[in-house]
């Protein structure tokens, strides 16, 4: 079962906002900045993995610049900062399509 979770970096004024699965590997990402809410990230695994596996560098530098990186890890990596807890699955879902609309949008890199 996925999970969800949102962590604050103090370091980089980040709030940021995590899908994982039922392992607690990144899937998804947003990275909004913490003073006005500006989407920074919005990234996802499945689709990093469909640029790579069609050896697409040129979609991928693109979807890199638009959307950022993804972090690579498990979610435990944040469970220890004090600015880390728990979402529904309904507010990641909010928050990843206004990101998403925000940053804009690549032909066929919009998907899950």
């Amino acid at each position: 079962m996925p999970v969800w979770i949102r962590v604050y970096d103090e370091d980089r004024d980040l709030w940021q906002y995590f899908e994982g699965d039922e392992e607690g590997w990144v899937m998804r990402q947003v990275e909004l900045r913490g003073g006005d809410g500006t989407p920074v990230t919005a990234a996802s695994l499945e689709e990093v993995l469909r640029f790579q596996e069609r050896s697409d560098i040129d979609t991928m530098d693109r979807y890199q610049q638009r959307y950022g990186v993804i972090a690579e890890g498990r979610l435990t990596a944040w469970a220890g900062s004090r600015h880390f807890g728990g979402i529904e699955a309904e507010e990641f879902e909010r928050v990843w399509l206004e990101a998403r609309r925000a940053l804009g949008a690549l032909p066929d890199a919009d998907a899950r």
